[in-house]
């Protein structure tokens, strides 16, 4: 919320100053571009957690239950390996550009590559959460069952 808020008010600024006094400050782009970079990862990684990105739905209406749950399991697995290696190259390009700063926005580029490492490790722990619940519930689904019969 604080980098999409951060985001629009560098883009107001920009836009604010071109419109009224034909001048825009010169780190105004580089800062939306830098918040946007870090909200997206972060996005990401919610989407993770929450189980919200695009999928092929149809699969839904015409495989069983336990071929869902394998898919599941499996594109989380694959997602988490993904944030492995968001992680491992994310951290070596961070630091290989550490040294040079964006030019207007005067802080390391490698701040900005950073946002790979931290996304990626947000989608590790969310992928790890939703594996552990996703687990659960079917556990719980599945004693309930076991339950009614007895």
């Amino acid at each position: 919320m604080v980098l999409l808020t951060a985001q629009t008010v560098s883009i107001i600024i920009m836009v604010f100053g071109r419109y009224f006094f034909n001048k825009v400050p010169s780190w105004t782009e580089q800062f939306a571009i830098f918040a946007m970079v870090w909200f997206a990862m972060f996005s990401i990684a919610l989407g993770v957690r929450n189980d919200a990105h695009v999928k092929v739905e149809i699969v839904d209406a015409f495989a069983s239950p336990k071929v869902l749950l394998f898919f599941k399991y499996f594109g989380c697995l694959a997602t988490m390996v993904f944030g492995y290696i968001m992680v491992r190259y994310g951290v070596a390009l961070s630091m290989m550009t550490w040294g040079s700063l964006l030019s207007a926005f005067r802080v390391p580029v490698g701040l900005q590559y950073a946002s790979a490492v931290a996304g990626g490790l947000f989608m590790l722990f969310n992928g790890a959460v939703y594996i552990v619940e996703l687990y659960a519930r079917e556990q719980q689904k599945n004693g309930m069952k076991g339950g009614e019969q007895a």
